[in-house]
Formats: C-alpha cells, sequence, structure tokens
C-alpha cells in the first residue's frame, strides 16, 4: 500500500512542478544539452516497446503478466527522474526549481532503484494490487506526457507572442 502511495506522491509532484514550470522559457545556456535529451525522451516509449518486444518474445519467458506490469511502471518512473533532470537543466536560474527537482529526481531514482529487481517488486506491490498495478505505470505515463504536452503548446504560445 505504501508503494503506491509513494508513486501517486511522484506523479503528483511531477505534475505540479511540470504545471509550474511552463510557463518560464528555457535557459539560451543549457539548449543544446537538452534538445538531445528532450527527443530521447520523446522517442524513448517506442524505443522501449521494441526492446521490450523482443525481450518478452525471446529472452523472458513466464511470469508475463508480472514482467510487463513492471516494465511499464519502473519505465514511467525512469521518465520522471529523467525529465527532472532536463528540467534542472533548463531552469537552474531559479532556485526553487532546482531545489524541487533535485529532490523529485533523486526520489524518482530511488524508487526506481527500489522497484527494478523484479522479486522485490512482485513482493511489495504486485502482490497487494495485482495486474492493476499497470494502471499505476499507465497513469504515470499519462501524467507524464499530459504535462509534456501542456508544456510544448505553451512554449509555442509563448513564442508566437514574441
Amino acid at each position: 500500500m505504501l508503494s503506491v502511495f509513494l508513486i501517486a506522491l511522484l506523479a503528483f509532484g511531477f505534475f505540479i512542478i511540470g504545471f509550474m514550470l511552463k510557463k518560464f522559457p528555457d535557459a539560451e545556456r543549457t539548449k543544446k544539452a537538452t534538445k538531445p535529451l528532450s527527443l530521447i525522451i520523446d522517442l524513448s516509449p517506442l524505443i522501449g516497446i521494441i526492446v521490450f518486444s523482443i525481450l518478452f518474445a525471446c529472452v523472458l519467458k513466464g511470469r508475463l503478466l508480472e514482467r510487463v506490469t513492471h516494465a511499464v511502471l519502473v519505465f514511467g518512473i525512469w521518465m520522471c527522474a529523467t525529465k527532472f533532470y532536463c528540467y534542472i537543466l533548463k531552469h537552474f536560474n531559479k532556485k526553487w526549481a532546482l531545489i524541487g527537482c533535485i529532490i523529485c529526481m533523486l526520489y524518482s531514482i530511488g524508487l526506481a532503484v527500489f522497484l527494478t529487481p523484479l522479486d522485490r517488486y512482485v513482493e511489495v506491490l504486485y502482490s497487494f494490487t495485482d495486474w492493476y498495478s499497470i494502471l499505476l505505470g499507465c497513469g504515470l505515463l499519462i501524467v507524464f506526457y499530459t504535462i509534456e504536452i501542456i508544456t510544448a503548446i505553451s512554449k509555442g504560445n509563448l513564442k508566437k507572442k514574441q
């Protein structure tokens, strides 16, 4: 039960920080580093689907439902950690954003490392939620990409006004 709360807290923190940072322009000095990182973040679901399809078809046998729910959830947590790092690079000159993003990034990394071993994931989360844990992972990814889309739209509107 605690794991469900911790993942929901991560989604809430990502939503709040992403929503607050959408109205601020990116730092010019770090655009060379953040542009490729943002492209990787945008392409990572496609890459993840290809990699996981190959793994599930050829290498990983048995416990398919556990493995799929685990992959989606841990993938979503790592995506949040990566985006918090991107926010740190883009908004390093705002002290509140820097502190909040560093705390949330470390929290995301800790949660991802804790849930990465499949046996621990099954013991801590899957045994409690069963296959419904896929909803947690999909919900986290929905929050992630909702903020991404809202941010892209607001950044486009900022450029049009200038």
